[in-house]
């Protein structure tokens, strides 16, 4: 699907009801309901409002029959909320402010902001047009209950249709609510949840695992197959491999010094720290967070420093050898001067310890930062039920 970056996405429609009974004594009943007609997808979700007009908890919406959760306090609404016209809900971070979306609102789980990794109940996510939507909500149906007249009934809608399908130039309600489209759609590796960030990394909303390296691994998989077929040289793509493991470590690094309390001075180090030396790099990931970046990769050690020796060579000097390369690189079969002519052998092998590399940054990042167990238990539960299909 062609979409443009930060574009809205209208609401879906629908319309909330509210009938509203009052019997002769004056006593005041009520039912909310929500309907949805048109062609376009929805997701409905509800949320528990104070009766002064702000969220305050989450709806945990069982099956026909099942009790919703308590409220969080006495005389609390229940807001029918739905979704935009992809089924996907917009959010904003409490803490950053920035706008992301996901699937839903979800009442057993709390939301993980991409950007900076808050975690807190998913209300705490909802936009401002969200947060209108639900006082003019409740504005409304207090309004219908105080002006309910003695053995009478009345219905009050909340017409979003007509709001989203209109193509009059009229200035919108506050309470129309929409998203936003960001720039990059991913489904998460853990825990299959959709997201749209801004930006290209960033945390699963659902399950706060970060999508670093499964973006790394798509991309030297499309660079290796780009390599094989004939439409990347050898040298090129050892250029753009490293480049992408740069982008990926520095992405780590980077939530490492946002995540974890340091002294100034270790945080200059980290931020000036070039991961092409991978000595180094080496050195300070087990020295201030215990990651063996090469674990189980004694064997690759010298191949892997090579080859990062040949890629500041390619990008800076033309792909021939300096006297730094021939003295510090390890590679006996040049000498200074020499034109170094890379093969799809080394890059293949280069690609694999790449991938190696970064997935044990991932896994110890989040040894410190654990992912929300519960949408990954339900992902592998349904792995398990697809294979016993499959078999």
């Amino acid at each position: 699907m062609n979409r443009k970056d930060f574009s809205e996405i209208g609401h879906t429609g629908g319309k909330a009801t509210f009938t509203i009974a009052c019997d002769a004594d004056g006593h005041v009943s009520y039912q909310i309901g929500y309907s949805h007609s048109s062609p376009r997808p929805m997701s409905l979700v509800g949320i528990y409002a104070h009766p002064d007009g702000f969220a305050c908890g989450n709806i945990v919406m069982g099956g026909i029959g099942a009790p919703w959760n308590t409220p969080p306090f006495p005389n609390c609404i229940a807001v029918m909320m739905a979704s935009d016209s992809q089924g996907k809900f917009g959010h904003e971070c409490p803490e950053c402010n920035k706008h992301f979306r996901s699937e839903g609102i979800p009442a057993k789980f709390p939301l993980t902001c991409p950007y900076c990794g808050v975690r807190a109940e998913s209300y705490h996510f909802l936009t401002p047009p969200q947060n209108s939507y639900i006082s003019h909500y409740i504005e409304s149906l207090n309004t219908a209950i105080y002006e309910a007249a003695p053995s009478s009934s009345s219905e009050v809608v909340i017409d979003m249709n007509a709001i989203a399908d209109s193509i009059t130039d009229e200035p919108r309600p506050d309470f129309y609510y929409t998203s936003i489209a960001q720039q990059t759609e991913f489904n998460c590796s853990a825990c299959n949840s959709y997201n749209d960030i801004r930006g290209r990394y960033g945390y699963c909303a659902s399950c706060g695992w970060r999508n670093t390296a499964e973006i790394q691994k798509v991309a030297l998989e499309r660079i290796r197959s780009q390599l094989v077929n004939g439409d990347l040289s050898p040298t090129d793509a050892v250029k753009q491999s490293v480049s992408e493991f740069d982008s990926a470590a520095r992405d780590y690094v980077d939530q490492l010094i946002s995540l974890v309390p340091m002294k100034g001075s270790r945080k200059n180090q980290l931020e000036r720290l070039l991961f092409h030396n991978l000595d180094k790099f080496d050195e300070l990931m087990g020295d201030c967070f215990d990651i063996k970046l090469l674990k189980g990769m004694i064997a690759d050690r010298a191949f892997v420093n090579k080859m990062f020796f040949r890629r500041h060579v390619y990008e800076h000097d033309g792909g021939v050898a300096t006297q730094r390369y021939a003295e510090e690189s390890g590679d006996g079969n040049i000498e200074q001067g020499d034109l170094i002519r890379e093969t799809v052998e080394n890059t293949n092998k280069l690609i694999g310890c790449l991938n190696r590399m970064i997935s044990t940054l991932e896994n110890d990042f989040h040894e410190m930062f654990e992912p929300v167990s519960f949408c990954i238990e339900i992902e592998n539960e349904r792995k398990k039920r697809m294979s016993k299909r499959n078999v």
